[in-house]
């Protein structure tokens, strides 16, 4: 009578995800897990804002800008170019256009910026 090895082994996969999930179950419901967790949490946002702090002196340093001057730059520029549509739609007398506002969305993607 020959056995099925992918039935053995079926049975064998099932025992160790039951071992697997009980013993790991029992250390996550522990308070050490969580505060092991929070501090490792803690540990790469400190990591990230040191990160961020670094480079913002770097290219402070090699008088470049940084991310968000140029965000804010660009922000200002798309601004600046909305008013003077406005200001040549007035003095061609072409109909002026109200400006695009970002609409809620329903999924969990943030809006995309308006250009």
């Amino acid at each position: 009578m020959a056995t099925d090895p992918s039935a053995f082994f079926r049975t064998m996969l099932g025992e160790w995800e039951k071992l697997a999930a009980g013993v790991g179950g029992d250390a996550l419901k522990t308070d050490q897990w969580s505060q092991a967790m929070n501090g490792a949490q803690n540990a790469q946002l400190d990591a990230q804002a040191a990160m961020n702090g670094m480079t913002e002196r770097a290219l402070a340093a090699a008088n470049l800008p940084s991310r968000t001057v140029v965000a804010d730059l660009s922000a200002r520029i798309g601004r600046i170019e909305a008013a003077l549509e406005r200001i040549e739609g007035h003095l061609t007398g072409a109909p002026v256009r109200a400006p695009a506002r970002a609409k809620p969305t329903r999924g969990r993607k943030p809006p995309e910026p308006i250009a």
